[in-house]
């Protein structure tokens, strides 16, 4: 238990981090993963550094963007399995020192994500302290 516990204390993870998925599934292979890629790319800041695990920002006051490297997005990546009943999955994970942070974020990142939902066609789902995030 003492391992398990430092090991989630040096990944941020629960109980010492936040976590929220946002899952997407398309008909098209690529579907879901580009749809989640533009996701990341609304984000309400830019991407600061390189990679998949590059800070991005939350919100501040009415629409301005502030960075906030507590809070990271991570992905999208394919689901752990890729396709079920003929769709495709992925998913972004997002990660948060702070609660509040990470739903400062969500707040003024989902409205730009559910317009680009409705135009790539896709479904999609925000899962707040995930369970299980395969």
């Amino acid at each position: 238990a003492d391992t398990a516990l430092a090991e989630r204390s040096a990944a941020r993870w629960p109980p010492f981090g936040r976590l929220a998925v946002l899952r997407a599934s398309s008909t098209s292979v690529d579907g879901a993963l580009q749809f989640l890629a533009h996701a990341r790319a609304a984000a309400p800041a830019a991407a600061a550094g390189a990679g998949a695990g590059a800070a991005a920002g939350a919100a501040a006051g009415a629409g301005a963007a502030a960075a906030a490297p507590e809070v990271r997005l991570l992905g999208p990546v394919p689901a752990a399995i890729a396709r079920r009943a003929g769709r495709y999955y992925a998913q972004l994970l997002l990660e948060s020192t702070e609660r509040a942070a990470l739903h400062r974020f969500i707040e003024a990142w989902l409205p730009a994500v559910e317009t680009l939902a409705r135009a790539a066609r896709v479904r999609h789902a925000l899962d707040i302290d995930p369970i299980d995030i395969g």
